[in-house]
């Protein structure tokens, strides 16, 4: 099971779903539900992960995109395998992979 690992990016969006002026209880539940199940297992059919080709900044880096729900207004979880791409590790001396989080938001 993969170490998750936040970029300051998605951790600001978990801040601000969580206590921010946009606090959405919905919307933090369907997040926090996808983000257990990408931590479980990051092929789990629920996600439709397949590899984002295009997030600009990582281009060099293969990232992948999981859903969070469908239809209008449909958010997604931008992630790659290991320590963030600004070279930060995740720092928790924990052993195992390490999953980042690069971004939580709308369909890009």
């Amino acid at each position: 099971m993969p170490t998750l690992h936040y970029a300051p990016a998605a951790a600001r969006t978990l801040h601000c779903l969580e206590r921010g002026r946009r606090a959405d209880a919905v919307k933090l539940r369907r997040v926090r539900r996808a983000l257990e199940r990408l931590a479980a297992d990051p092929r789990h059919p629920g996600l439709r992960t397949h590899r984002y080709r295009a997030l600009p900044g990582h281009g060099r880096h293969r990232v992948f995109d999981s859903c969070i729900d469908t239809g209008a207004g449909a958010w997604r979880i931008h992630w790659t395998w290991g320590p963030d791409p600004a070279g930060r590790g995740a720092g928790d001396g924990r052993d195992g992979p390490v999953l980042t989080v690069l971004l939580i938001g709308p369909h890009l």
